[in-house]
């Protein structure tokens, strides 16, 4: 159901949970939306990083894996 530029959303969670999200929201003075919602962005921006950090690893290892490919045909050329 949308509610102005926003969908509502209904999730079960475990009391605690609940208490944490409940304790936080009155600490802040905003709504347990707009705590579940920043929790989601931030699961989501560590989610990208992992996803980035797996990739630059693997395209190290295959830069590297060129790098020792090409080695010994520049050395053959150097020695020309």
């Amino acid at each position: 159901m949308k509610q102005g530029n926003r969908e509502k959303l209904s999730v079960t969670v475990s009391p605690r949970l609940y208490e944490v999200v409940e304790r936080y929201a009155e600490r802040a003075k905003v709504t347990k939306s707009k705590v579940v919602e920043e929790a989601i962005r931030l699961w989501e921006r560590s989610r990208q990083a992992a996803v980035a950090r797996e990739g630059y690893q693997r395209m190290a290892k295959e830069d590297l894996a060129d790098a020792e490919a090409y080695l010994p045909v520049l050395d053959e050329i150097g020695e020309e």
